[in-house]
């Protein structure tokens, strides 16, 4: 009640604030009176016969329509270019092993980057140029593909780690985040 005064409100206001609190976690209902029932899709014909027999067995049934307006309409967004955006994104090789990068500007600029550090040989900042240059293999720019639009730093890290994780055979200097070998069954096709 204190806590109310304090804080500019009036004592009157504070009780009502607790009896209200304390009605509404005092209803609760038993869980043997939840009525319990079932969605269906309509077909017609088909769901009304389902709906006779779940009724004679005191289940009650709603319909829901198969198409709704709201499928049937076409997005009123613009469709973006999962490049444009922040992410994790991959550039495969001729030889088939995969370079796995994240990036938290546009991947587009990112792959343009890797293509110039190819062009111009820059084995320092690109592993995919050092890979290049060791083995003779064609690097697959125009195949680079996107993994996950991801636009939060921790998520996209861990997100690349795990792709990383789940091909061991790719051309990353480093592995990026290290992750804990219990999620590795759950990486698993």
């Amino acid at each position: 009640m204190d806590v109310f005064v304090k804080n500019g409100y009036s004592r009157h206001l504070g009780q009502k604030a607790f009896l209200k609190a304390r009605k509404e976690h005092s209803v609760h209902k038993n869980p043997k009176d939840w009525i319990l029932g079932v969605h269906l899709p309509y077909i017609q014909g088909a769901t009304d016969r389902i709906a006779r027999i779940l009724k004679k067995h005191n289940v009650p049934s709603t319909f829901r329509p198969l198409n709704t307006i709201h499928s049937s309409l076409r997005s009123v967004k613009d469709p973006v270019d999962p490049k444009n955006m922040k992410g994790v994104y991959v550039i495969p090789c001729s030889c088939g092993a995969p370079y796995i990068g994240e990036i938290g500007r546009s991947i587009n600029k990112r792959i343009s980057e890797h293509s110039t550090d190819l062009r111009h040989g820059r084995a320092k900042s690109s592993a995919l140029v050092e890979h290049a240059k060791k083995t003779k293999h064609q690097v697959c720019i125009k195949k680079a593909q996107v993994i996950a639009r991801v636009a939060q730093f921790h998520h996209r890290k861990l997100r690349e780690a795990l792709e990383i994780e789940k091909i061991p055979l790719n051309l990353n200097r480093d592995n990026g985040w290290k992750i804990s070998r219990c999620w590795i069954p759950t990486l698993l096709p």
